[in-house]
């Protein structure tokens, strides 16, 4: 046992010892990355000379509050185009043609949203549903060193860089190929109207002009080589390199420099601690987002261009990147650069897949390069699968529609007869499968995973041909064949690349080396582990010795909690000088209370968590604290309800999830189906959707003690809506038992019981993937599933919406779309050493403006799937949802009613769901169970209200 022990401290000591050696190696390679980017001039964008250039002061503005401007930043007489207004222009085409438009613009200062708006020519608009097109803002990093806690980096804050742009409209659902914009413009003139549905701007002009033909390689090279009276063999000298992280201009807030550990040979290096060293991966993905770096060349040459990359996200394929040299294309190869996938960090030279790498003659002075995300030669392939997945998925629904989603497999429905034109139908798309398949093999150099997927289904379709009296029994089958091949054009349709720098060279240069040989990675690997045992990941407090500090917890993932950190380090600590050390702790708020330990702040708490602890009298009342009354003001009136407990509030309320309604318009549409505004709408419409075999997905979850313990039961079922559209609710007035013994509530829940018992409603379903295959066209759920939907569903964007839920119409005809909630908050806790510092926190923490840039670099984060919406009402108007999404949740959100949360509350939700199954499961008669249900309820909290002491 003693030789053991020698073995592991000696073997401590070995690797303390080499962590020691590698802190000491890279310490250069720290200060190297905490110095601040060139400081370069920012500089406005002018209109390019080819085409119609119409002047904003052109604009007729007669009948509208668009506002013409003498001058602005620079510019003579331009418009004032502020959201929500409309103005218009008339153009003169003197050449029949298509046209490319775009336009010259000064964003102004508003939510750091890009710009939203319609088009519209001679009067008819260009996008279905008012899909927006959108005008993007320009951004760049901080000035100054980069900030660290406990000596990791911190993101550097996203700063709006305010210059005049120049943007080429794109169509909308430009991640799928969209490309841009293309008006058909007949001799004459056409009035051209733009109308803003989200942030403000300055106009200065409108450019129409005819997309032109980018010069080859080889006509580029000739030319330069003219023009400057140099040959080819006059080459540039050395090696001019420029960190990645680093970036002049970017499209978009979300790209953020990052950082990496996986390679010893990505600068600055660290085994162990965080340094900020690239730029790029999964939040540079999607087309149209670019990023611009700027170099200093010593003196006019001929130089080669090259990047070192990292692309492991798309295997058996590529990503493509468009590349601009000051501001141009310069030759039509740089329209759709291709980065292989390497498991490795990788080094490529512009060119070098023709042999030899692409030489540019640049001058001496500054030059910008800017890479944009573009699909490349992937786009028709993207496009043509989304047309074939959509075709999959209406014969699957033509199928279901006779057959359902369980068939009878020894019956034959005769399909080939029943669906007109339907072996037609699949011979037709069988083709271009097999075609497609073709194109995407030769296209990447071998199999892969989407023509492997199409083929699949090539195979199958081949069966249905021959045999239709088949299908039922491959149903299944082809549906998970169908959703593969959606999940493969989503992967490829994202095209993540992530960047350590850039460089130019001469010819004579070698290629630098991508990545670190075995010994390099060998003594990386140990060093990382080594370090390992002495950094703490869980913790990201402030090493700052200092005597105000307070400690804070959160159950966040750590991308998340990084989020908070960094508002915390650049905002919190400096405004009010105090630490705070913040922890992840996950699921160990209580047992932590229970022991005696715990935060003084917590973040993010549930509901239950919350009215729990605040019952034992473990949390602070904040209603004392000087500002709370200002507080109420800034949520909807019923959102401090359920954290309110004996007069006094416990909690500020982060996040209200409620409920929503999702419906597929194409479907009802085939089917001649409006959507439903009412209950009596929606019975309506549900036999006529099961006669075509098709579903309506209600609410409903299962969870364990535990989760309803935690939850709340805002959300758990429809029943709480049902109860507050029906005049009654969950408990009465004072907060002493339930109101399940009054008339309307009987009828609520008789109600809620009917949509399964006798519409046998699906109680256990995969929300998600039916509304997205359209067996289940209407589905009442969170309003997260949008998120899913537009993230993972690109298929069917445009072909659905969402819409407040269904409701009561009342005696005035408007209808009561009432609905609880679920949600969490933010807590002080009783055992807080100062807790004067820890209300500062939450006043800061809940404000407006840290609630708006939390869900904002979420989103940066982790993409629409990290979309939230704050419970602070002007944080909300401020988040990426677009203005029609907006005015649909508040719509909804304002008709919620929290449900208050009291001592024995939990047996509510536990017994409700008890008195549910012995209806729907066992076929009891609904009163009486009810009445069972309801006794007991009522029972457990007059006990717990006796057990703490609860005032009658």
């Amino acid at each position: 046992m003693r030789t053991k022990r020698k073995w592991k401290m000696a073997t401590a000591v070995c690797l303390l010892s080499v962590l020691l050696v590698s802190v000491i190696t890279v310490s250069s390679y720290s200060e190297q990355s905490r110095s601040a980017a060139a400081a370069y001039t920012y500089t406005d964008a002018k209109p390019k000379a080819d085409g119609l250039i119409i002047p904003a002061a052109d604009a007729i503005t007669e009948g509208t509050s668009a506002k013409l401007l003498p001058e602005w930043k620079g510019r003579q007489h331009v418009l004032e185009w502020m959201e929500g207004q409309s103005v218009e222009w008339k153009a003169d085409i003197t050449k029949a043609s298509k046209y490319q438009l775009s336009i010259g613009y000064y964003p102004l200062a508003g939510s750091g949203q890009d710009i939203e708006f319609q088009i519209s020519v001679d009067g008819k608009p260009l996008t279905k549903n008012n899909e927006p097109f959108k005008l993007n803002r320009v951004w760049r990093d901080e000035s100054g060193k980069i900030k660290q806690s406990r000596g990791n980096d911190l993101r550097p804050k996203q700063e709006e860089q305010s210059i005049w742009l120049d943007t080429t409209i794109t169509l909308p659902g430009n991640e799928l190929g969209g490309g841009a914009l293309v008006l058909d413009l007949t001799q004459g003139q056409h009035v051209i109207r733009l109308t803003s549905s989200r942030e403000s701007a300055v106009i200065d002009y409108l450019h129409l002009f005819q997309g032109t033909a980018v010069q080859d390689y080889s006509a580029y090279h000739a030319g330069q080589a003219k023009s400057s009276e140099v040959s080819a063999s006059d080459g540039g000298k050395g090696m001019i390199e420029v960190q990645a992280e680093q970036a002049y201009l970017k499209s978009s807030a979300g790209l953020f420099p990052t950082m990496d550990r996986t390679s010893p040979l990505t600068t600055p290096y660290d085994p162990v601690k965080m340094r900020i060293n690239t730029i790029g991966g999964s939040n540079w993905d999607t087309p149209g987002q670019w990023i611009s770096w700027k170099l200093e060349v010593p003196e006019d040459g001929w130089y080669k261009l090259g990047v070192r990359y990292h692309q492991n996200k798309i295997k058996d394929s590529f990503v493509s990147r468009t590349i601009y040299m000051d501001g141009e294309v310069p030759f039509s190869e740089l329209s759709q650069v291709r980065f292989p996938y390497h498991l490795d960090w990788a080094v490529k030279e512009l060119g070098e897949e023709t042999g030899e790498p692409y030489l540019f003659h640049l001058a001496k002075g500054t030059h910008e390069i800017k890479m944009e995300v573009t699909l490349g030669d992937m786009a028709p392939s993207i496009s043509s699968v989304k047309s074939m997945v959509a075709e999959l998925q209406e014969i699957y629904r033509k199928i279901v529609m006779i057959t359902s989603v369980r068939p009878d497999t020894y019956r034959d429905y005769e399909l080939d007869k029943s669906i007109p034109g339907f072996i037609a139908d699949l011979q037709q798309l069988k083709a271009r499968m097999e075609e497609e398949a073709g194109r995407l093999e030769k296209l990447t150099g071998s199999n892969n995973n989407g023509s492997r997927s199409l083929m699949l289904l090539v195979s199958q379709l081949e069966g249905f041909i021959d045999r239709p009296d088949s299908i039922p029994k491959r149903l299944d089958s082809y549906k998970t064949n169908m959703t593969a091949l959606a999940d493969w054009m989503l992967n490829v349709s994202s095209q993540p690349l992530e960047l350590d720098y850039l460089y130019v060279a001469s010819a004579d240069v070698d290629k630098p080396k991508a990545e670190a040989n075995v010994l390099q990675k060998g003594i990386h690997e140990l060093r990382a582990f080594a370090g390992s045992f002495l950094e703490n990941y869980d913790s990201m407090g402030d090493d700052k010795a200092g005597r105000r500090s307070i400690t804070v917890w959160t159950g966040l993932g750590r991308d998340q909690a990084y989020v908070v950190k960094r508002l915390i380090d650049e905002t919190f600590t400096p405004e009010t000088g105090i630490n705070v050390q913040f922890n992840l702790v996950e699921n160990s708020l209580v047992v932590a209370v229970m022991a005696g330990e715990g935060p003084d702040v917590n973040l993010l708490t549930s509901r239950g968590d919350t009215m729990n602890l605040a019952i034992r009298g473990a949390l602070e009342p904040l209603d004392p604290f000087t500002g709370f009354d200002q507080l109420p003001g800034q949520y909807m009136p019923s959102a401090m309800v359920p954290y309110q407990y004996q007069n006094h509030t416990y909690g500020i309320p982060e996040e209200q999830e409620f409920f929503m309604m999702f419906y597929r318009e194409d479907v009802l549409k085939d089917l001649g189906i409006e959507a439903p505004q009412t209950w009596a709408d929606l019975m309506k419409i549900a036999p006529e959707l099961q006669n075509h075999n098709m579903q309506i997905g209600l609410p409903y979850e299962n969870l364990d003690a535990f989760q309803l313990l935690t939850r709340g039961m805002g959300t758990l079922n429809l029943l709480p809506s049902l109860l507050m559209q029906n005049g009654s609710g969950v408990y009465n007035k004072d907060l002493t038992a339930t109101r399940f013994d009054e008339p309307s509530s009987f009828k609520a829940f008789k109600q809620w019981t009917d949509f399964y018992k006798l519409f046998d409603y699906p109680l256990y379903k995969d929300d998600f993937n039916r509304f997205r295959t359209g067996e289940m066209p209407i589905v009442i759920s969170s309003y997260k599933l949008y998120n899913r939907l537009v993230k993972a569903a690109p298929e069917i964007t445009g072909t659905w919406k969402m819409v407040p839920m269904p409701g009561v119409k009342k005696a005035d005809n408007t209808i009561d779309r009432s609905t609880g909630a679920t949600g969490t908050a933010s807590i002080i806790l009783k055992k807080a050493a100062d807790k004067k510092d820890a209300w500062t926190f939450l006043q800061w923490w809940n404000t407006a403006e840290t609630q708006t840039r939390f869900a904002k670099e979420l989103e940066n984060e982790l993409g629409v799937l990290g979309r939230r919406s704050p419970a602070n009402v002007q944080a909300f108007t401020a988040t990426n949802w677009s203005r029609a999404e907006q005015q649909a949740l508040m719509e909804q959100w304002q008709q919620v009613k929290e449900i208050p949360e009291l001592p024995g509350g939990y047996y509510t939700s536990r017994n409700i769901d008890n008195a549910f199954r012995s209806v729907v499961f066992q076929n009891e008669n609904a009163r009486e169970s009810l009445f069972y249900w309801n006794n007991q309820i009522n029972a457990e909290i007059e006990r717990k209200r006796y057990e703490f002491g609860v005032k009658p």
